[in-house]
């Protein structure tokens, strides 16, 4: 099965925190594998759409090399994210380690934000190139994530042929999107309407 480029489909965003997002990023299934993080122009077009990547920017002169890392991270974080989805009991040391390598990309401290009139916050900064720094910002919002509360609701698509996960806010979501349910209804009345065709011919 030859992985396409991300020109050839439109990026497959549902909304959901960055990390699954990320994920998502690349798109395996029983008849296609997409990855939208191919090469840099296809990691910065997907950076530049993604609705959670605020704040990581993309460096001007990504690499091909630093592209290839973000994938790693990108693959750890989808086998973390889908291990989580089937209740694994734990977690994949490799991929653990490939967030933490990531991580230690760059030096990292704490800095207050106070903007006027709002309380205070507070943000992770780093220091380094800034195709270090970039790895590292990922690589940080993933294990975020996977420590998160939120981490525990990530589900996979209910429609069988559909490898996309997503965070499941509310008990009757089961698919990651519309038209995923959609798929599945229509699939349901045309077995139900076969059935019923051969029902009245017998």
């Amino acid at each position: 099965m030859a992985t396409q480029s991300a020109d050839e489909e439109s990026l497959p965003l549902l909304g959901e925190a960055f990390a699954v997002e990320l994920a998502n990023s690349r798109y395996r299934s029983d008849r296609d594998d997409l990855d939208f993080l191919d090469d840099p122009t296809a990691v910065r077009r997907w950076f530049d759409a993604a609705p959670d990547a605020a704040g990581l920017e993309v460096p001007a002169g990504l690499g091909t090399v630093a592209a290839g890392r973000l994938r790693e991270v990108r693959d750890a974080a989808r086998t973390l994210l889908t291990e989580l989805a089937d209740r694994s009991p734990e977690l994949s040391a490799v991929a653990v380690e490939r967030l933490h390598a990531a991580s230690r990309q760059a030096p990292a401290h704490l800095a207050l934000t106070a903007p006027a009139g709002e309380p205070p916050g507070w943000e992770l900064h780093y220091d380094g190139p800034p195709e270090a720094v970039f790895l590292a910002s990922v690589a940080a919002h993933c294990i975020l994530f996977v420590a998160g509360d939120d981490a525990g609701r990530v589900r996979h698509c209910a429609r069988p042929a559909c490898p996309m996960i997503f965070v499941q806010q509310h008990s009757a979501r089961r698919f990651c999107h519309e038209s995923c349910a959609h798929s599945v209804r229509q699939a349901r009345y045309y077995r139900t309407t076969k059935h019923a065709r051969r029902g009245a011919e017998s």
